[in-house]
């Protein structure tokens, strides 16, 4: 792989990690119920809003009418005034934790989750660049292929600029033999003119030579003959006659041997000629067949760099196209790998799911006692005169609503827990506010034995309002531990209901106290009264809702009931009814059996793995046996097509036959013509 593959795989891991990071700080966070939590807390907030910008205007009147009223008056109606104010900065306490701790709840939750904007924009720059990495990867791949194609080009350019100088020196080797043989023709012929001229030359001197013999011999002939002449004056005529025609003869047979000697010289050079043209052939017949030995090799030399050079073009090409395959093979490896790890995902989550189903096997091992339990109180609901349903459907009706109140006990049980957690968390809390609160009071009581009765009447307000803004909080818990010892109580456990105070005590904030005691005593009754009846409210709606739940649950069940057995012409019905259906499908696969759910996402893992002829195939089967009409049809067109095939086999095998029986009178005719004619000619 090259370092740009590196650098891409490593930037897709970082964000694939980032990503995952991301959705499981934000699946912690849970924004829905977030949401929903705070549109509640939202809720609250507004109403304390308008219930306080009433209690201010309340205020804002009152303190205007007690300005306007006397002096004498306004010392009876101070007290009132001070509960009011007292009753404002208590509610504004409230409010003031109730938004701190909502606060603090969102910070908490939100605190650790990332920014979605950058994750949201790198998912939409990839949504976006997904249309054109398609495109280029179709590009690239046409691409990929057209080179296969022009692999072998460098060897093609090689093999041309090879033949271009094998023709440049095929040409000039032509040339040069060409040269070389006229040269070798021309020097050839120059020796053959020469040793003509030579031989020509000899045969002229010789018969030169010859010539001059003749004559000498012709002279001394002629002496001889006038010497015998002399001496023979007196022989006779007729011997004359004879010896002259004897001399003649002698001449002629002198003449037949110079011819004789010619031609026995012009026999020795032919031979002589011969036999060096002889050697001349077997020279050239020994560098004919070097030649073409040389020729043969040159042909072979040719075949085998032809065969070099396809074989070199099939190797690049081959070269080529294993590299496509070796990049082919790394893209399957990577998508397999990504499959692995997918699937490594799924059998994690899958070992998750199986964990979380056996610890709510464990959890509702008493499946089987409540079941009995709930069957016995439906015999006594029902009675003796209704009329009781069938077997499978109340079996079914039994499971489903154990099955949503075994759902409901685990989510109370839930909420249970988390308020146990919290109670135990606010339990910390309050045993540390009564640490504290004790230290105050300890102090209180020792400022109010301390307290002198000629303090002015600022020192005693202000007393005044520290112990009525200390009181609520601390009245529950003090209160008891002094009555335990015996010992006296404070002015602030006072407020609670407690015992007396003691004489040391100024007489003056006794009244306030009790007044305020009372209050709080009548606030508390009249608080718990209306939870009371909230908490009526509450639970009556929630048995509305859960009867509502109930009813929805059972309408969506008999909805995928008829959906599953009806045909598919009522599509645009089903599709147009999806969104109501929605609401109420999630509740029910969520409600369903584990077993039912695993058979669920068996089907659909196999359904996936199916190629699609299968996947068609089996929709087609489903199609057929879901209806009685269909499987009618379907039986129907199986019985028809059978038939069609049995008459057509019968309408070709009656054709056949007839076809050979008008053929066999035929055959019978032309036999006995053939057989009466072989009986004329015999």
């Amino acid at each position: 792989m090259s370092e740009e593959d590196k650098t891409l795989g490593s930037d897709v891991a970082s964000s694939t990690g980032v990503f995952e990071k991301a959705l499981n700080s934000w699946a912690v966070v849970d924004l829905p119920s977030l949401q929903k939590e705070m549109d509640a807390k939202g809720l609250e907030i507004q109403a304390s809003q308008k219930e306080s910008l009433l209690g201010r205007k309340d205020l804002a009147t009152k303190t205007k009418s007690f300005k306007k009223l006397p002096e004498e008056e306004k010392l009876d109606q101070i007290n009132q005034l001070l509960k009011s104010y007292q009753n404002e900065i208590d509610n504004l306490a409230k409010k003031n934790k109730m938004i701190e701790n909502t606060f603090f709840h969102v910070y908490r939750a939100i605190a650790e989750a990332p920014d979605p904007k950058k994750l949201l924009q790198i998912s939409v720059e990839a949504v976006l660049s997904l249309k054109d990495a398609e495109k280029v990867k179709q590009e690239k791949a046409e691409l990929e292929e057209k080179l296969l194609g022009f692999a072998d080009y460098d060897q093609l350019k090689n093999k041309i600029t090879k033949t271009e100088e094998e023709l440049a020196k095929a040409v000039e080797t032509s040339i040069q033999a060409k040269d070389d043989e006229w040269k070798s023709l021309l020097e050839e012929k120059e020796l053959n003119w020469r040793k003509k001229e030579a031989e020509l030359d000899d045969t002229v001197g010789n018969l030169k030579k010859e010539i001059e013999e003749l004559k000498v011999n012709d002279e001394i002939m002629r002496l001889r003959l006038k010497s015998h002449a002399h001496t023979l004056n007196d022989d006779d005529e007729d011997g004359n006659a004879d010896d002259l025609i004897g001399g003649s003869d002698l001449k002629e047979r002198a003449a037949d041997t110079v011819e004789l000697q010619m031609l026995s010289r012009d026999a020795e050079t032919a031979k002589l000629r011969i036999m060096e043209l002889e050697r001349r052939n077997e020279e050239l017949r020994r560098e004919i067949s070097v030649a073409r030995s040389d020729v043969e090799m040159d042909k072979v030399k040719e075949k085998n760099n032809k065969r070099i050079g396809e074989l070199e073009s099939e190797n690049a090409l081959l070269v080529a196209r294993l590299e496509h395959e070796r990049k082919n093979l790394d893209k399957l490896k990577s998508e397999m790998q990504g499959k692995l790890d997918a699937s490594q995902r799924e059998v994690s989550q899958l070992t998750s799911e199986g964990e979380v189903l056996r610890e709510r096997i464990n959890k509702t091992h008493d499946y089987d006692d409540i079941k009995k339990e709930l069957e016995v109180l439906r015999q006594i609901e029902l009675g003796d005169d209704e009329e009781v349903p069938q077997l499978d459907s109340a079996i079914v009706a039994r499971n489903k609503k154990l099955s949503n109140e075994i759902i409901e006990y685990r989510s109370k049980n839930e909420d249970l827990t988390k308020r146990c957690e919290a109670l135990e968390i606010q339990v910390n809390e309050y045993t540390k506010q009564l640490e504290q609160l004790k230290e105050l009071n300890t102090k209180l009581e020792s400022d109010l034995v301390n307290f002198e009765s000629g303090s002015g009447n600022n020192d005693k307000w202000e007393t005044m309002s520290m112990i009525s803004s200390v009181a609520p909080s601390m009245a529950g818990s003090i209160a008891p531990s002094i009555a335990s010892k015996g010992g006296r109580l404070s002015p602030a456990s006072s407020i609670a209901g407690g015992f007396e105070p003691g004489p040391a005590q100024n007489n003056s904030i006794l009244p306030i106290i009790t007044q305020q005691r009372d209050r709080f005593r009548v606030r508390n009754k009249e608080l718990e009264d209306e939870t009371k009846k909230q908490f009526s409210k509450i639970v009556e709606l929630r048995r509305e809702v859960n009867a509502l739940k109930n009813d929805n649950k059972g309408l969506y069940e008999r909805i995928r009931f008829l959906q599953f057995h009806q045909d598919t012409k009522n599509a645009q019905v089903a599709a147009a009814s999806r969104e109501l259906e929605t609401k109420y499908k999630d509740s029910y696969e969520q409600e369903l059996h584990p077993i039912e759910q695993f058979r669920i996402l068996e089907t659909q893992r196999i359904n996936s793995r199916m190629s699609p002829f299968e996947r068609i195939f089996i929709q087609v089967t489903r199609y057929v046996l879901s209806t009685k009409y269909s499987r009618l049809m379907f039986v129907g067109y199986c019985l028809g097509l059978h038939l069609l095939v049995m008459m057509l086999m019968i309408y070709v095998l009656g054709g056949s036959s007839a076809a050979a029986t008008d053929t066999k009178p035929s055959m019978v005719g032309s036999t006995g013509g053939t057989a009466g004619g072989f009986d004329h000619l015999n």
